[in-house]
Parts: structure tokens; C-alpha cells; sequence
């Protein structure tokens, strides 16, 4: 039976989901268990990886007529159902730790017990520290003209919302992205501090969902995304 790669027809039962399920009609516990632990597999051959913690936390959720897939990590359902972009207003005043790449050891250098990382494609990141500024403030900054004079100006701190450099522009011709325009801002660079650029939905949940309902014979037709008390509202 060939594999159905399109998503399957979602049914949302919370807000805050924490597992998908598969109703199937009849489905022997047993048979229900090795479907799960399936999913489960494909699933994690599929999750978007930086350590893979996330994936590693996912467990198989099954019992008479149904199976599934459970996580304990919500950052799962963010990149299977996708996140829209959004200003970041809860970090003002806050000091918040990222994880950054350090390929040269210079953030090591900075601080040499700073905790750090190996992500699953090779690379070093270290923890840092940032304090995002309260909303509206400012402060005083000196630039060193070039008769060697300072020159001071007020300017905005970076608080959610504050402007701010812009990383990466579309590259001019002929070296422009088709359908971009060269000179523009590109996309996750809008030059405003905090902004959440959002995630693509992955749909890895689902799509493990659907080939392993398939390769046990089962036509998929709906996935409930759940919570644990999902039976209630059957």
C-alpha cells in the first residue's frame, strides 16, 4: 500500500495539546501498542534536531481502538503546528539565556566557565546572559568622530520593539533570490529588537501519524490533537 505523504485532517480538542490520536475502530491493544511505538520511530527520524532532547522525550500513547503520539517538551508542538511571528513584550526588564555558536572558542575565551553545548550537527554553543530593557528606555552613547572627539546622543535601549540593526539584506543583482527584491530587508531581519521571526509548521507528528497508520493497513482519516484527559470529550 503506497504511503500518503499529505497531512491528515486535524480535529484541535485544547489549546494546549500535549499528544496526537488516531480513533481506529476495533484496534487490538496489543496491535494498537506496536502501531504507537511505530509512530513514535518515524517521528523521531523526522523531528527538527539541535540536540535532540526534544525527540527523545516523545512516547507512544495507545490502548483499545486508538494510538498516538505524546510529548513532553511543548517546543514539539510549536514546530509541528508552526508559530506566527510576534514581539517578544514579555522578556522587557527580564535577563534572558541563548545559546550562540561559537565556532572560533571567542565567547569561551570571554568566559571560560561558561556552560556549553555540542549540537547534533557538530556545533559548539555556549550560554549567554542578555537583559532585555525595560519598555521606553534610553540611554546615552558616546561614538568617537574622527577628529577624535566623542560626539554623545540619546537612543533607545533594546527593549521589545526598539529598533535595531538589520542583519541581512537581499543581495543585488544578478545574485538576488528569485522573487526578492535586491536592497531589501530579508526575511527574520526587520530591524526591530525581540521580534520572534514565528517557525513553519513541520507536521512531522502528523506525517508519522499517517505512515504508520498506513503501514499497518489502516486508512487514516482524522488525528485528534489532545490532552490527557482527551476521553472526556468522547
Amino acid at each position: 500500500m503506497p504511503i500518503i505523504t499529505a497531512e491528515t485532517a486535524e480535529v484541535h480538542l485544547t489549546q494546549n495539546p500535549d499528544r496526537l490520536i488516531m480513533l481506529v475502530d476495533g484496534l487490538p491493544g496489543n496491535r494498537a501498542r506496536n502501531i504507537a511505538n511505530n509512530a513514535v520511530r518515524i517521528a523521531r527520524q523526522l523531528a527538527p534536531k539541535l540536540t535532540g532532547r526534544s525527540s527523545s522525550r516523545m512516547f507512544p500513547v495507545y490502548g483499545y481502538g486508538y494510538f498516538g503520539i505524546g510529548w513532553s517538551d511543548p517546543i514539539t508542538w510549536y514546530q509541528e503546528n508552526g508559530v506566527r511571528p510576534f514581539l517578544m513584550r514579555q522578556l522587557a526588564g527580564k535577563t534572558i539565556p541563548m545559546w550562540v555558536d561559537d565556532p572560533a572558542g571567542t565567547e569561551r575565551q570571554k568566559n571560560p566557565r561558561a556552560q556549553t553545548r555540542t549540537t547534533m550537527s557538530g556545533k559548539i554553543q555556549v550560554l549567554i546572559f542578555r537583559r532585555a530593557a525595560r519598555f521606553g528606555q534610553r540611554h546615552t552613547v558616546r561614538k568617537k568622530l574622527a577628529d577624535g572627539t566623542y560626539e554623545e546622543k540619546d537612543a533607545p535601549m533594546s527593549y521589545p520593539g526598539a529598533p535595531g540593526r538589520i542583519g541581512v539584506r537581499q543581495t543585488g543583482q544578478p545574485w538576488t533570490t528569485p522573487g526578492a527584491v535586491g536592497g531589501r530587508i530579508a526575511q527574520g531581519n526587520i530591524g526591530i529588537r525581540w521580534f520572534h521571526p514565528g517557525l513553519a509548521p513541520r507536521k512531522f507528528l502528523n506525517h508519522a501519524m499517517t505512515q504508520a497508520a498506513q503501514q499497518a493497513g489502516i486508512l487514516p482519516v482524522r488525528i485528534y490533537a489532545a490532552d490527557r484527559n482527551w476521553r472526556a470529550r468522547f
